[in-house]
């Protein structure tokens, strides 16, 4: 097993919000994972800390990409799929709601679909015996018809 002994989690180098211009760009870099020597190294951008849900979310895919460091070959479709297996495992890890809602308040998909998230956070949900009411008052309304929808085809 590959646990992880040490995460250190610091602000990421950038600018101040106020001085930042990014042309309608929706590339920017929320978060990074690095491995140096024995240390998980997280870095975050400090304006997400404002959004609780995307920092949560954001945090969570990083400390997947630090339990699943040195197995990204080893994952089904190797490399090339390490981010989706990523953030797959965040919703199998339980961070499903954050991953759903997180992507839908950002206005950002990431590696998964929405489609895609929802149905993963309904079989996440059906296995350990909760309904989807259980999350629902954490959804917005596009989140909770895309569960809905995945609920009724498991």
């Amino acid at each position: 097993m590959n646990y992880v002994s040490q995460v250190d989690l610091l602000p990421l180098d950038v600018l101040s919000v106020e001085y930042r211009h990014t042309y309608q760009s929706t590339s920017s870099v929320a978060g990074t994972h690095e491995k140096v020597e024995n240390v998980s190294v997280i870095r975050y951008d400090p304006e997400q800390m404002h959004r609780p849900m995307q920092f949560i979310n954001l945090l969570a895919h990083e400390l997947m990409h630090a339990r699943l460091a040195g197995m990204e070959h080893d994952v089904p479709g190797g490399e090339p799929a390490h981010e989706l297996v990523t953030d797959l495992g965040c919703i199998i890890a339980g961070f499903g709601v954050f991953q759903l809602q997180a992507a839908d308040d950002a206005g950002w998909f990431g590696y998964m679909t929405q489609p895609s998230r929802a149905y993963a956070l309904s079989v996440f949900l059906q296995r350990r015996g909760l309904g989807i009411d259980t999350v629902t008052p954490y959804l917005s309304l596009q989140s909770r018809k895309l569960l809905a929808k995945a609920n009724k085809n498991l």
